[in-house]
C-alpha cells in the first residue's frame, strides 16, 4: 500500500509462478531421466562388450606359453611357439569382429612414454599382401602414444585382472580390455589387449538418449498442460476473484470512518475447495470486524492510556529525584540484562566504573544538605559529560556507577585520566565555593570471561579500585 492506494494486481501472478514451476520441473525431470537413461544404456552395452572381450582374452591367454613369450620379449628373437601364437591370433582376428588384438610392453625412454610391440594380429591381406603397416616384434612407437596412455598401461601392468577403458584415437573410439601377462616367476612382462570399435555404439547411445529426451519432454508438457488447465479452473481463477474482492474491500475501508461502510462483497466461486471456504471466512471476518471494531478502538484508547501511565510510573521508579539520572532500581534492572546477555553469549565485553564523592558528610555538616546536594549534582554532571556514551546510575547518596560501553569502553583509559585531571583542576580552583570544589575517587574493572562468572565480581573489583584511589587521595591530602 502506497499513498493510501492498494495495488490492483500482485507483482508476480500465481498463474505465472505455477506455469514457470511446471516448466522448470519438466526440464529438470528431462535432464535427470535423460542422464540416467544414457548411463544405464551405456553400461548395459559396455557390459556386453566386456563379456565378449573377456572371452577372447581368456581364450588367447590359454594359448600363450608365458615363459617362452617372455623370453622372446626380452631377446626380441622369435621362437616356434611365438610363430604359432601369431598365426593363432591372426585366426582369432579373422573369426571375430574385433578391431585389434595385440600384445605390447609399455616403455619410458628419454623421459617419454612409448610402447613396444610384441604381437599384433593381422588379417590375411595385411599379413601376407600389404605388409607395409604391420608391427613386428620389437617395434617401438615414436609419438603414437601420449604419456597419459603409457602411464595407464604401466598401471594395468601392476594388476592381476582384466582392466577395461575407452580409448579415443585418430582411427575412432575403441573399448579396450587389457590383461597383464606373468611368467612363471610372477613377473609381468607384457599386456594382452583386445580393442573393439564402439564408434557406432556411441552413436546409438546418443540417438537413444535423444529419443528419450524427446519422449520425456512430450509426455511432460502433455501432463503439464492438463495440470495447468485443472489448476486454472480450481485454484488460480477462484483466487484471482477472491483477490479482486479483497482488494476492493481494502480500498473502500482505507481511511473509512463510518463503520457501516465496512462491508465485504464475496465473489461467486464455483470451485468447492479451500478457496471457496476462504472466501466465506473472509466474508465472516469482515462482518466480525464491523461488529467489534468499536470495542477494539475503545480498547486501544484505554490500552494507550494505560501504557502512558505505566511508562510514567516506570520512569519515576527508575529516575533519581535529585539528579534526574537513573537510580538504584534502574541499575539493578541493567545488571539483570547484562547477566542474561552473558548467559546467551551475546555479550563478551563491558566494564564498570565506580565513582564516589569525597567529603559529602563534611559538606552536609558544615554547609547544610542543600550545599551537599549541589556538590552531588555537579559531580553527576561531570560524570555524564565525560562518559557520555555509557549509562550512568546513582546507586547511593554519594556513589555513582557507569556501565562502560561503546566508545567509552574503547577509550576508558583516556576518559579516566580526563576525569581525574578535571577533578584535580576543580579541587585546586580557589575561586569556587567549597561545595563546588568537588572531589571524587574512581575505580574501573573489566569483565574477564576467564575469572568472572557474572557481574558481581566485576563490580567488586571496581569498588575495590575506587577505595584504593580514595585512600591514595586522602593520603595525598594529609601530606
Amino acid at each position: 500500500m502506497e499513498d493510501g492506494k492498494t495495488e490492483n494486481a500482485p507483482i508476480r501472478p500465481l498463474w505465472h509462478s505455477i506455469t514457470a514451476g511446471c516448466i522448470l520441473f519438466i526440464v529438470a525431470l528431462c535432464f535427470v531421466l535423460g542422464i540416467m537413461s544414457y548411463f544405464s544404456f551405456r553400461r548395459s552395452l559396455y557390459q556386453r562388450y566386456e563379456a565378449f572381450i573377456t572371452d577372447i582374452i581368456r581364450y588367447v591367454d590359454k594359448k600363450i606359453d608365458d615363459d617362452d613369450l617372455a623370453e622372446c620379449t626380452r631377446t626380441l628373437q622369435k621362437s616356434e611357439e611365438y610363430d604359432d601364437l601369431v598365426r593363432f591370433m591372426d585366426d582369432i582376428k579373422e573369426d571375430f569382429d574385433i578391431h585389434y588384438l595385440y600384445i605390447l610392453v609399455p616403455l619410458r625412454e628419454d623421459g617419454k612414454g612409448k610402447i613396444m610391440s610384441v604381437v599384433s594380429a593381422e588379417n590375411y591381406y595385411d599379413r601376407y599382401v600389404d605388409t607395409e603397416g604391420n608391427l613386428y616384434l620389437g617395434w617401438v612407437s615414436d609419438d603414437e602414444y601420449d604419456d597419459e596412455t603409457v602411464d595407464r598401461l604401466f598401471y594395468i601392468m601392476n594388476q592381476h585382472e582384466i582392466v577395461f577403458h575407452v580409448e579415443a584415437t585418430e582411427w575412432g573410439s575403441d573399448y579396450t580390455g587389457a590383461l597383464p601377462l606373468y611368467d612363471s616367476s610372477e613377473n609381468a612382462y607384457a599386456l594382452l589387449c583386445v580393442d573393439v570399435d564402439i564408434s557406432e555404439v556411441q552413436k546409438l547411445i546418443r540417438s537413444r538418449t535423444f529419443i528419450t529426451f524427446i519422449l520425456i519432454i512430450l509426455l511432460g508438457f502433455l501432463f503439464t498442460s492438463i495440470f495447468l488447465l485443472w489448476i486454472r479452473h480450481n485454484v488460480t481463477t477462484p483466487i484471482m476473484l477472491l483477490e479482486k474482492g479483497v482488494v476492493g474491500f481494502a480500498k473502500k475501508s482505507h481511511g473509512q470512518r463510518s463503520i457501516s461502510e465496512l462491508t465485504f462483497e464475496p465473489p461467486e466461486i464455483n470451485a468447492k475447495n479451500e478457496v471457496s471456504s476462504l472466501a466465506s471466512a473472509v466474508n465472516q471476518m469482515a462482518a466480525d470486524m464491523r461488529d467489534y471494531v468499536e470495542n477494539i478502538v475503545k480498547a486501544e484508547i484505554d490500552a494507550e492510556m494505560m501504557r502512558q501511565r505505566a511508562n510514567q510510573l516506570s520512569e519515576l521508579a527508575n529516575k533519581d529525584s535529585l539528579t534526574g539520572i537513573r537510580n538504584k532500581t534502574a541499575y539493578d534492572n541493567e545488571i539483570k540484562r547484562l547477566e542474561a546477555d552473558l548467559k546467551s553469549k551475546s555479550l563478551d565485553s563491558f566494564g564498570i566504573a565506580m565513582i564516589d564523592l569525597n567529603y559529602l558528610k563534611k559538606l552536609n555538616d558544615t554547609y547544610g544538605h542543600d550545599k551537599g546536594n549541589l556538590a552531588i549534582k555537579k559531580l553527576c554532571f561531570l560524570v555524564c559529560t565525560i562518559f557520555e556514551h555509557s549509562p550512568v546510575f546513582r546507586i547511593g547518596g554519594d556513589e555513582f556507577v557507569v556501565i562502560l560501553k561503546n566508545r567509552d569502553l574503547l577509550d576508558v583509559n583516556g576518559l579516566v585520566l580526563l576525569f581525574r585531571k578535571t577533578i584535580e583542576s576543580i579541587s585546586c580552583d580557589d575561586t569556587l565555593s567549597p561545595w563546588e570544589k568537588v572531589s571524587a575517587a574512581i575505580g574501573v574493572a573489566f569483565y574477564d570471561p576467564k575469572i568472572d562468572v557474572g557481574t558481581s565480581s566485576v563490580f567488586k573489583r571496581a569498588d575495590q579500585a575506587m577505595y584504593e584511589s580514595k585512600k591514595a587521595m586522602h593520603a595525598n591530602r594529609v601530606d
